[in-house]
């Protein structure tokens, strides 16, 4: 009896497991999805187990690095441990939904992390940068910071790559454009090798799933008295030799970074141009040279805002003359808002933002350039506005191109000789599209500000920079509405001028030769300067003089010659032989890195060169090019040494790839050469 009674609950209880197990094959048959989001759930969960296991461990390394009760050579593997380890862990998809504050938190402040979002054609890309400094106690003073880039456009493509390891450099900020050249990213910060520490900036792009370090053409670029740059690789580094304190900050408009010292007036702009480039604008940083005087004025920001117009413009301040800043201020508003009275009334449909920057700035020369864009209701498209106001601060009035040059046939065809530059390259051909009476026609009424908007489509202006004057002509809009070209001052002949008085002051900039020695011009079938590597500097014995890297090809073979220049161009001081001549041939643009750096602490600063050579064989035989480090350390009679012993051991040890490794190296060692 017993034995049914359980039968018959054992198939009741078949049958109820039959039905549960029915009905779920029967939802798996009406949602096929069911078993997959399952699995992928599961899988979630392991990932986010696996990425808090790895967090939790790398903080437990960090831990150990920072015990100095731990021996050395256990915190230094767990050091490098680490380094690995977070840049793994940064290319976990799971890091990105950490905020920066969140993940400095966890590694207990020992990281700096900063985060932007940033536009581009194909949508949004956002950037970490995260610093690590490593003890000085595992790492010494100056290889102790490691910087890591992460980069995603969305939480499931996530990328990362450590790009500074265990070098001196902090970065503080970066920038990110995307341009024809593709993602640039531009990094700003602090150099640890003196105090207080310099500032660095270096130039990234995006190729693929990698970070490349790319090249920054500093060109002509000139520097206060007491800044020095040393062109460390890829990456430009200021110094204030007077030991000030420096600072770098992103610029208003996002696009570079804004260099000064604690001397407000001295400051440096790098940024990148509309179309990709670096551009470097010292225009306001020397202060000792002609065309940028000690100012007795400064300029503060005002802005128009009614109606939908936004216009920003600069104002006059601090000007001892207050009559005369006054005028200039009116004609700096009126130039600003000239034009815009059509668009006054509430009604009109359009919306105007214009911002300015200012081009040139001294005692004489006030040169401001509006760039906007406009939009009128019911148009096509918008338009790009463009004008300029050009000022003479001593005579309290506006500067046209006519006031500069003679608008007639011999100016135009010096435009059209190829030796005008268009600011954006794209735009290098446009200016042959027009016959030189239309330029004629177009440049004699430039700076003249048109009433109506059909009138201002045919504006043309001009304006001045450190070394160039700049025009504007318009174009169409599909290639912008407005084509700028610079030609150097130094160009233009004396018989195109208009008012001399003017260029009195405008004709200071000019190009230094460097090809004149004692009285003598340089043989340059000889010697061939490489401007690249040539700088302005300022060395205790010497004063303030130009360092020039040139080839010369005695017996056939290219070598390497360095010079100290004045600022006629003569020759101060001949370097000595430099040491990668002795046994090898000098690759040519082979010169790599050249720094100015009291490397052995006795208060006069020595020269540090860095170049390629190989053994001049094509074929077999050939030894690919390799780098050679040479230190010119200087002495109290105002001549440099170098030390070939030293210079042996540096480059057969390998620390001659960059002027850190040769800083760090050096440093080491007891160098007294007075």
């Amino acid at each position: 009896m017993n034995y049914l009674k359980y039968g018959r609950a054992g198939c009741v209880l078949l049958i109820l497991i039959s039905c549960v197990l029915l009905n779920g094959c029967m939802k798996e048959q009406n949602s096929p999805t069911n078993e997959t989001n399952h699995a992928l759930s599961l899988q979630n969960d392991d990932k986010t187990i696996s990425y808090s296991k790895k967090l939790n461990t790398l903080v437990k390394k960090l831990h150990i690095v920072n015990d100095e009760n731990k021996d050395d050579d256990t915190r230094q593997d767990k050091l490098e441990e680490f380094t690995q380890e977070l840049n793994l862990l940064l290319n976990e998809p799971k890091s990105v939904e950490m905020k920066d504050g969140e993940l400095v938190e966890k590694f207990d402040n020992n990281l700096t992390i900063l985060t932007k979002s940033f536009p581009l054609k194909s949508g949004q890309l956002n950037v970490r940068v995260v610093n690590y400094r490593a003890p000085k106690t595992v790492t010494g003073t100056i290889g102790d910071k490691y910087t890591f880039i992460q980069w995603w456009s969305t939480k499931q493509l996530v990328h990362a790559q450590m790009i500074e390891d265990g070098g001196p450099e902090l970065t503080t900020d970066f920038v990110v454009r995307d341009s024809d050249k593709g993602i640039q990213l531009l990094l700003g910060g602090y150099v640890s090798i003196y105090h207080p520490d310099p500032v660095f900036v270096a130039l990234w792009e995006l190729s693929g799933e990698k970070w490349t370090q790319k090249s920054i053409d500093v060109g002509k670029m000139k520097l206060p008295d007491s800044w020095e740059l040393n062109k460390d690789v890829d990456e430009l580094i200021l110094e204030n030799r007077q030991h000030d304190s420096m600072s770098i900050e992103v610029l208003d408009h996002g696009d570079g970074f804004l260099i000064n010292s604690d001397d407000s007036e001295q400051n440096i702009i790098i940024e990148f141009s509309k179309s990709g480039e670096v551009h470097i604008d010292s225009e306001h940083s020397i202060t000792s040279n002609t065309h940028i005087e000690q100012q007795s004025y400064e300029l503060i920001q005002e802005k128009y805002s009614e109606h939908g117009i936004v216009i920003k413009y600069p104002q006059i301040t601090k000007l001892k003359d207050t009559a005369k800043q006054k005028s200039l201020n009116q004609i700096l508003k009126t130039e600003a808002l000239e034009g815009l009275h059509d668009y006054a009334d509430s009604n009109s449909g359009v919306h105007v933002e214009i911002d300015y920057e200012i081009k040139r700035q001294s005692e004489r020369f006030l040169s401001v350039q509006y760039t906007g864009v406009r939009y009128v209701k019911d148009a096509a498209y918008p338009s790009h506005m463009f004008y300029t106001t050009n000022l003479d601060m001593k005579q309290a009035s506006r500067i046209k191109l006519r006031d500069l040059v003679k608008v007639e046939k011999s100016f135009i065809e010096l435009i059209k000789s190829g030796k005008i530059t268009a600011v954006q390259p794209e735009q290098q051909g446009l200016i042959s599209d027009f016959t030189k009476d239309d330029l004629i026609q177009l440049l004699a009424n430039a700076d003249v500000t048109k009433g109506s908007p059909a009138e201002a489509e045919m504006e043309s202006f001009s304006y001045l920079t450190s070394d160039s004057l700049g025009i504007s002509i318009p174009v169409a809009h599909a290639v912008g509405d407005h084509a700028e070209y610079e030609i150097r001052l130094a160009q233009i002949p004396d018989n195109i001028k208009q008012n001399k008085e003017l260029w009195t002051e405008l004709s200071s900039v000019v190009d230094q030769p460097a090809t004149v020695v004692n009285e003598e011009r340089l043989d340059t079938d000889q010697y061939e300067v490489e401007e690249s590597q040539s700088f302005q500097t300022t060395l205790e014995g010497f004063g303030k003089v130009r360092f020039v890297s040139t080839y010369g090809y005695p017996e056939g073979l290219r070598k390497f010659f360095f010079f100290l220049l004045d600022n006629q161009g003569h020759i101060l001081y001949p370097f000595p032989d430099f040491y990668g001549n002795r046994e090898w041939v000098a690759r040519y643009g082979g010169v790599e890195a050249v720094a100015f750096k009291d490397v052995n602490k006795d208060g006069l600063k020595d020269v540090i060169i860095i170049a390629d050579v190989d053994n001049g064989i094509h074929g077999p035989g050939r030894i690919d090019e390799f780098p050679i480090a040479d230190i010119y350390f200087q002495k109290k009679n105002k001549t440099f040494i170098t030390l070939p012993e030293l210079d042996q051991a540096l480059n057969d040890q390998g620390h001659n790839q960059t002027i850190k490794d040769v800083i760090q190296y050096v440093s080491k060692q007891r160098i007294n050469v007075n």
